[in-house]
Formats: structure tokens, C-alpha cells, sequence
């Protein structure tokens, strides 16, 4: 992907760096190249690998990452982009970082959101690719960003910000298969992954129960995710990435935080394609259900409106401990997944004026290319506990459908998914169909309400290789397709999850350079893939992706107007 002049370029800067010559960065705004300087030191490999500090000058102040001479990539983790939530800043909007003096080290990881220790659905065997290295705690000091960016980068790279997975509640951007090294390397691209504040720290709406110093609690995570593309529109161009050219991209809760995005006026400008991956979401809380939220973490924390000021005095570990006892009573039901549950964003009438995409498309979202869509059986990672699920015959498979779609509905959703899925046994088959319904159905509605006539582009995916982990009885389940992104597939985390391998590495090469593609262009283009097509509401294209890809219906249509209209009622919209 690279051209001869961007090859000769990189060499040029590579040879002044060993040399010892520095090619000082620019400010933002202005064209940048990085440059290396230091000795080449040992790898915890047998060969030496260039690990050299880079310096950059941010709005702030100068940051110090590291470039590691075997990939041609600089990256910095841990920068500061607002401050700490402690104190008076526990429940207020993200507070501007004061200019530091010297030198700021970005070699480590900063703190993760404070979070329960839990996993949201218990631990799987893909959890330890969604690990962060050992010093990383949740903390306070946790509104940072990572930065990977190649070698010579000149200010015109496109940027990739990645919004971690975890649901409302949980996550990092610092977790193993998230690290955007390979991504830079492979696409020139710089790649950008963000904490924000999670939970009750970042959804407890105070503004109307409180009032007064908590006017602006809504939203807090959101506005954490403005500020840190604030951030990059104002610095990325100093670490070569171009501030008009930014794509939003995020999986599971991340597509929940990217379709958000996708409805806050404020954020518009900030960015310039989306991607949705497996994390569909259509509507927010209305106030009064945020206000029960809000009223049941007072009560738990023990504060009412007339002793307001203790929830500055409150510790991270208080707060996070009080939304524990508030989710414990509002769980996320699985009979209308995707719907506001516990903490979530609220319609605050400010920052969040409408659903974002319940009934309409939200007019911010609408000049977006966007990339949606979903792995072939998200839910076998959710269904963990239910053993009998991954050993169906065909008897228990109709038992299953009958059960949970009603009898009358059970036949033609059988003969549709036997027709479409031949090569699926019956538990694959059972999962393929409640995966469509609890979430494919939601993709839909997205889909058909921004391809409307004056819209930017959709395009719709499925990712359907199946991991042969597990011996195979995961299928192509929720988290699947991040390593393939992130180019990680044989790393030691993506092998976790892929199982290494030519053909995985093959894959991955073809999806990173699809998305890759897709933030240069709006377009989502790459070697190994048939043509692209723009996904409508009547042909419903979709790239269903794997060793080999094909151009087929994202659902069968009428399979999406039955479950939507089964989930919209469980969820009490008809």
C-alpha cells in the first residue's frame, strides 16, 4: 500500500534517527513527520528489535512514546486528554488538562474507567484477549488515549478511533487485542484507542434531580468521547493523522458508543465515517427512566438533594460499588437485548435531542458513511451456560424455535434457516436464528432508516468464518471478527480466539485492509473480496465474510419484518 516516494521517505527517516539526527514535530494544524531517536535495545525475542523514544509536541505539551524499529511504528499510550474524575470532577463534564512542563512519558497505559472486577457475561474462552497488561488498574486517572502511527507519517494518514467493547459498564482501551500496531503497519493508518467513564460514573443523570452544580451529570461517557476527538481533531495532525479524515469504530458496546455518536449534534464535525460492528442501538433512555436510575444510586450511596456535596467526597470504589447493588436490580433482559437497561444514555434535550435511530435516522448521522453489521452466531458466546444448545438434533432444534418464536412461527423460521444455512448442523442453525432476532433485527432497522435518498453510502457485513476453537462449537461468535480488524490473528491474543494459523492470518490481511479501505475512502474495498455493493432496502446486500466471501442478503426479509415485529413488542414499543 505504501507508493515509492512514501517507501524512500520512510527510509530517509529511519537512517536520521539511527543516526542520531531528531526531526522535531510540528504543532497541530501544521504537516508532521515523527522521527526516533536512541539506541536499539533487546527484545524478549532472541533477535534485537529497534525500540527507540519518539517525542511529539501536543497542545499541552511534549509526549514521549516509544517506535519499534520491526514494525516502523511509533506509539504513545496514556495520554491525558482531560483530568482526573476525582473530587469536584466525580459527576461534572471533562475538565481541560493544564499544560505540563518537560516531558510526559506515554510508554504505559493509563488507569481503566472505574469498573466492576467481573466480566459482563462471566468469563469465556476468548477473555484473555481482552486482558490489559498487569499494572493496568481502574482508576481515576482514566480519561487517556493511545496513539499508533507509522513511521514517516506526513499529516494526511486517515485516523482510526477505536470505542472499546464492555457494554455501558465495563472495558478498556488498552486490552491486548486491541493494540493498534499491526492496524497502522498494515493499512498506514494512524490508530487511536480511548478510555471514558463507564457505569454510574459516566451515565448517572443528576441534572434534574439535583440540579444546581450537577445541571451538566448527563451523559458524562459521551462527553468524555467528545473531548477526546476534540483532542484529536486538535493534535492528530502532530502524530501524522488528518483531522478531516477520522473514522469512529467500535464493537459490541463500542458500535452502542459509535451508534450514539452517530445522534449527538455536538460530535458532528468530529468525525467522518462510522463502523458498527455486532453493537446496534437505536434509542436512549427517556428522562424519567433515567431519573429512576439516578434516584436508586442516590439511595444506594446514601446522599439526598439536601447533602448533594458528599458525592464529591465519594471514592471511585464507592461509586462503582453502588452500581453494582443498582444493576443487580435492573438486569439487561435477553426478551429485548439492545433496549435501554441500567446505565445507558438519556435523552437529555441537550446534548442528546432524539433517538438516534427510532423511527428516523438522527440528521447529524446522515452525511456518515457507515460500515454495520454482525458476526454469523453472536450468541453462542452468550449462551454459555446452557450446554444443550452446542449438541441440538434436529427434534431439539424444533423444540427450541417453537419455544421461543411460538409454534405458529416455528415452521416457516425453520424451513428458511434449513434453506439458507444447509451446511449448519442444528445447533449452529439455533444459534444463527436467535442471533438475527436479538440483533441482526436491530442492524436492520439501522440499515433501512439511513439508506434513505440524500444519505451517505451503508454497507453491511456479516463476518461469518467460524473460530475452531472450543472444537469448533463457537462458530462465528460475538468478539470474533476484532482480531481480524486489528489485524491481531496470530497474535497471542488473536490466537486465542482464531487459533492461528495461515488461513486466519490470510483473512485478517483481507478485513483490516477492507476497513482500512473504508476510513481512506467511504468506501469498503480490499484484495480477496468481491465487489462491495451498497447495502438498500431492497436487494438488503450484505458482505458475508470468510475464506471465501459472497454478496448475499444481510437476512432473509422475511425473516427481519417477523422478529422485528416479536422484539419490538417484547421490548413494548407496539
Amino acid at each position: 500500500m505504501h507508493n515509492r516516494s512514501n517507501m524512500s521517505r520512510r527510509s530517509f527517516l529511519r537512517s536520521s534517527a539511527v543516526a542520531g539526527v531528531t526531526i522535531g514535530s510540528l504543532m497541530s494544524g501544521c504537516t508532521a513527520m515523527i522521527a526516533p531517536t536512541g539506541n536499539t535495545i533487546p527484545s524478549e525475542n532472541t533477535e534485537a528489535t529497534e525500540i527507540m523514544t519518539s517525542t511529539v509536541t501536543t497542545s499541552k505539551g511534549i509526549v514521549a512514546g516509544q517506535f519499534n524499529g520491526s514494525t516502523g511504528v511509533h506509539s504513545f499510550k496514556g495520554i491525558p486528554y482531560a483530568q482526573s474524575i476525582a473530587g469536584r470532577n466525580r459527576f461534572a463534564p471533562p475538565q481541560p488538562v493544564e499544560p505540563w512542563t518537560g516531558v510526559l512519558q506515554a510508554e504505559r497505559y493509563a488507569d481503566s474507567s472505574p469498573q466492576q472486577v467481573s466480566e459482563l457475561t462471566g468469563t469465556t474462552p476468548v477473555s484473555s484477549a481482552f486482558r490489559a497488561p498487569e499494572y493496568v488498574k481502574p482508576g481515576d486517572d482514566c480519561l487517556a488515549l493511545n496513539i499508533w502511527t507509522p513511521d514517516g507519517a506526513d499529516g494526511s494518514l486517515p485516523v482510526m478511533v477505536w470505542l472499546h467493547g464492555g457494554g455501558w459498564v465495563s472495558g478498556s482501551g488498552s486490552d491486548f487485542i486491541y493494540d493498534g500496531e499491526n492496524l497502522a503497519a498494515r493499512g498506514d493508518v494512524v490508530i487511536v484507542t480511548i478510555n471514558h467513564r463507564l457505569g454510574a460514573s459516566g451515565l448517572t443523570d443528576f441534572s434534574r434531580i439535583l440540579g444546581g452544580e450537577f445541571a451538566e451529570s448527563s451523559n458524562l461517557g459521551v462527553r468524555d468521547m467528545i473531548a477526546a476527538l476534540e483532542w484529536v481533531r486538535d493534535n492528530i495532525a502532530a502524530f501524522g493523522g488528518n483531522p478531516d479524515l477520522v473514522t469512529i469504530f467500535g464493537e459490541s458496546g463500542g458500535g452502542w458508543k459509535v451508534s450514539t455518536m452517530l445522534g449527538v449534534p455536538a460530535a458532528k464535525g468530529l468525525f467522518h465515517r462510522a463502523i458498527v460492528e455486532s453493537g446496534p442501538l437505536t434509542r436512549f433512555m427517556t428522562p424519567d427512566q433515567a431519573d429512576e436510575v439516578a434516584t436508586a444510586v442516590l439511595s444506594e450511596l446514601g446522599v439526598t438533594p439536601d447533602t448533594a456535596a458528599k458525592l464529591y467526597d465519594l471514592s471511585a470504589e464507592e461509586v462503582v460499588a453502588a452500581e453494582a447493588r443498582v444493576l443487580a436490580g435492573m438486569p439487561m433482559t435477553m426478551g429485548a437485548p439492545g433496549f435501554p437497561t441500567g446505565f445507558w444514555p438519556v435523552i437529555d434535550g441537550t446534548l442528546i435531542p432524539n433517538h438516534v435511530f427510532d423511527v428516523n435516522a438522527a440528521p447529524s448521522s446522515l452525511d456518515v458513511p457507515l460500515l454495520i453489521g454482525q458476526n454469523g452466531t453472536e450468541f453462542t458466546l452468550f449462551m454459555l451456560g446452557d450446554q444443550a444448545a452446542y449438541s441440538l438434533d434436529d427434534a431439539g432444534l424444533d423444540s427450541r424455535v417453537a419455544g421461543a418464536f411460538g409454534q405458529d412461527a416455528a415452521p416457516q423460521i425453520l424451513d428458511a434457516y434449513r434453506r439458507d444455512f444447509p451446511d449448519y448442523d442444528p445447533s449452529g442453525l439455533w444459534f444463527r436464528i436467535y442471533s438475527d432476532y436479538a440483533m441482526g433485527t436491530l442492524s436492520s432497522e439501522i440499515m433501512d432508516v439511513r439508506s434513505v435518498a440524500g444519505a451517505a453510502p451503508v454497507y453491511a457485513y456479516r463476518f461469518d468464518w467460524q473460530t475452531p476453537i472450543l472444537d469448533g462449537k463457537l462458530y462465528s461468535p460475538h468478539t470474533i471478527e476484532i482480531p481480524f480488524v486489528f489485524d491481531n490473528a496470530t497474535t497471542e491474543a488473536g490466537i486465542v480466539m482464531t487459533g492461528g494459523g495461515t488461513e486466519a492470518a490470510a483473512l485478517a490481511e483481507r478485513v483490516s485492509s477492507a476497513w482500512v479501505a473504508f476510513a481512506r475512502t467511504g468506501t469498503p474495498t480490499a484484495d480477496g473480496l468481491p465487489e462491495w455493493p451498497a447495502y438498500s432496502q431492497d436487494g438488503r446486500a450484505s458482505m458475508h465474510i470468510d475464506v471465501t466471501s459472497r454478496v448475499a442478503p444481510y437476512m432473509d426479509p422475511a425473516m427481519v419484518e417477523l422478529f422485528h415485529n416479536m422484539l419490538w413488542t417484547q421490548a413494548g414499543l407496539h
